[in-house]
């Protein structure tokens, strides 16, 4: 019998333990997914096993994004060996299918014209993100805790003044970033920057 992404998301449910896996699902319940996807209702979290857990997600958000949120809920509950150990079996699963640009609600990367769908939405509007005051360490911490910075990095970037210096440092430092990390770094953004992002997504603007 094959392995599966329900296998590993129920293999790695089940070493959070009862009070993390409590804290899970209550973090899955509120977790801002994406449109047009929706919350798991509360009320059929609440006395879920795990097993239940990894169908009810993979029954609302499918594969590949049901796989997206968990580990983004595990690591906003500080589980992240599991979220990593959790990548590691899915790559092991005969039906894991990686998130591409396709299989992202078009919510998750902005809203990309079709004149300018090969420039992402992060590079498109580097000016604005520049610019206009937002909040940058949470976005900070965000980034060191999925590697996309090294302490190093992190320091000299937090070690600027303003919002603006800070940002147009962290831009310096993400030109080597493919566009997987750029797609994180939009997410990232977006939870920690929602109305500032919604307005440039809405905006179309270059």
């Amino acid at each position: 019998m094959s392995f599966t992404v329900r296998d590993a998301l129920v293999r790695n449910l089940e070493e959070l333990g009862e009070r993390n896996f409590k804290r899970f699902r209550t973090k899955l319940n509120e977790f801002p997914v994406e449109e047009p996807y929706r919350s798991i209702p509360k009320a059929r979290l609440e006395k879920a096993d795990e097993d239940d857990v990894a169908d009810l997600i993979l029954a609302a958000y499918s594969n590949p994004y049901g796989v997206t949120v968990t580990l983004e809920v595990l690591r906003q509950i500080d589980q992240n060996q599991i979220a990593e150990k959790l990548e590691q079996d899915l790559e092991k699963a005969s039906n894991y299918k990686k998130p591409s640009n396709g299989d992202k609600p078009a919510g998750m990367m902005g809203t990309q014209p079709a004149d300018t769908a090969a420039e992402h939405f992060v590079d498109r509007h580097r000016a604005e993100l520049i610019s206009r005051r937002g909040l940058v360490d949470p976005v900070l911490d965000a980034l060191l805790s999925r590697k996309l910075h090294t302490d190093e990095h992190y320091s000299i970037v937090r070690s600027k003044t303003t919002s603006q210096e800070k940002m147009r440092e962290l831009y310096e430092f993400s030109r080597s970033w493919g566009v997987g990390d750029k797609d994180t770094f939009y997410q990232i953004l977006r939870k920690h920057n929602k109305p500032l992002i919604i307005d440039l997504d809405r905006s179309g603007s270059c």
